[in-house]
């Protein structure tokens, strides 16, 4: 900050954009945190509210999880729709995604997420090709198909860190059986 003597009379007071900023959004942050600890979550209310939601309907309860085959194996979890559920039941949380970098090879994105009650927060890149097998370039559309998939992936996985997984699993397991027409609807 400058102070700039405009006349004699008056005195202005110059303030880089990047403190300003950096002011407003310390300002929001604690907010953020004095609102999370005057009301703080119900870790039951939260486990009822994903439940529900995840096991909605058998379609609902069939997107909380994926499957890829990967090498003759299957890769089975979480999907992203699990942790946006999870995300938005858990409260006093801040996340989303954005892509960070592009080059010939790769595209780069980022997942963020913020606990602000309990003040941890993750941050996690994850990089997709966007060669094909024989090294060239994917298409315009291709790469903004292959960059929204690893900003989820990278939205999933910052959820994921910051919610414990021992309160995901749970969740998890029923909307599998919920998906099969077994259990919560």
């Amino acid at each position: 900050m400058r102070d700039v003597n405009v006349d004699d009379q008056e005195t202005v007071h110059e303030v880089d954009a990047g403190g300003m900023l950096a002011t407003i959004n310390k300002s929001e942050i604690d907010i953020m945190i004095s609102t999370a600890r005057r009301y703080p979550r119900s870790i039951t209310q939260f486990r009822e509210d994903a439940l529900a939601l995840a096991t909605l309907d058998v379609e609902t309860a069939g997107s909380m999880f994926y499957n890829l085959k990967r090498g003759g194996k299957i890769i089975e979890g979480p999907s992203v729709r699990l942790a946006e559920i999870a995300g938005s039941c858990w409260g006093h949380m801040r996340y989303g995604a954005r892509v960070i970098d592009i080059d010939k090879k790769f595209v780069t994105a980022q997942g963020m997420a913020f606990d602000v009650q309990r003040n941890v927060a993750a941050g996690i890149e994850v990089r997709r090709r966007i060669t094909d097998r024989e090294g060239r370039t994917y298409s315009d559309d291709m790469i903004v198909t292959t960059s929204n998939a690893a900003m989820k992936i990278g939205l999933r996985n910052g959820i994921f860190t910051v919610i414990p997984a021992a309160l995901i699993k749970p969740i998890y397991d029923a909307a599998k059986l919920a998906s099969l027409g077994q259990g919560t609807m």
